[in-house]
């Protein structure tokens, strides 16, 4: 549970700094050098009987004129504008389930045990990213695939964010977004598989499904080089994930805080 956590919240933590530091550079394709940092992340979990928990993790994020890596993100640029940009993505998608985190108790109200089930594993995802950046917000799109043969499924994101500088030290980041899972990524993480089924199961596919969240980042600049950022995420379940019988929440909220370094 405690590497499923961490790892999923270091998807988005080093965008903060960097889109913060973006705010007064808005063309597309400004190197941002490396940042090195200490933080502390949290998520509550969708599956049953999962608990909310809380771990140090490491935070690197790397920008170069055409390469970079952002937590669990490494790419490179293949076009660019002046205001717009189009990334080769590649990332670890660290979505899982681990039967042994799940509530005994709440499964057997539910007629099912947990030798039922499989777990579900964490895989590498390939894909492009569009980005636009205008003087009212970035909009970004990222489409990616599963390459890792977990569930060999797609997932297309979309997100918009709003860079508010308060001072010369503090910046806000509002984000909306919605993701998309097909069928296939669906059906894995939410869905029952057919191997459970076949140990007695009752069948259950969420098919394609928009899964829709909100965030705040913050980042606050100590001095030049250090900078304290926090983000706190919620993510709305639709109805089909809801009523999984392996989920028992409607939504999910992902925290961190921390404090990085920039060596150039």
């Amino acid at each position: 549970m405690f590497r499923k956590i961490g790892l999923i919240s270091l998807f988005f933590i080093p965008v903060i700094s960097s889109a913060a530091e973006q705010q007064q550079r808005p063309p597309i394709g400004k190197p941002q050098g490396l940042s090195i940092g200490l933080g502390m992340v949290g998520n509550s979990g969708v599956y049953i009987g999962e608990k909310t928990e809380v771990i140090p993790v490491p935070v690197i994020s790397y920008e170069s004129d055409r390469f970079f890596v952002r937590g669990l993100t490494a790419g490179t640029q293949v076009y660019a504008e002046r205001f717009f940009a189009v990334n080769a993505i590649t990332s670890a998608n660290m979505m899982n389930l681990d039967v042994g985190d799940l509530s005994a108790s709440k499964l057997s109200a539910k007629n099912i045990n947990k030798s039922q089930l499989e777990d579900r594993d964490r895989s590498v995802d390939l894909g492009l990213e569009g980005i636009v950046r205008l003087p009212y917000g970035i909009f970004s799109m990222q489409a990616v695939n599963d390459i890792g043969g977990a569930s060999d499924g797609t997932e297309v994101r979309l997100n918009y964010q709003y860079l508010w500088r308060l001072n010369p030290q503090l910046t806000l980041i509002p984000n909306l977004g919605v993701d998309w899972l097909s069928d296939k990524r669906a059906n894995y993480y939410y869905g029952i598989l057919g191997a459970e089924v076949a140990r007695g199961i009752d069948a259950y596919q969420p098919d394609n499904v928009f899964i829709p969240h909100v965030s705040l980042n913050a980042n606050y600049k100590l001095t030049d080089k250090v900078s304290v950022s926090g983000v706190a995420m919620q993510k709305f379940l639709p109805n089909n994930v809801k009523e999984g019988p392996l989920i028992d929440k409607s939504s999910s909220t992902n925290f961190y805080v921390g404090v990085s370094y920039k060596f150039w």
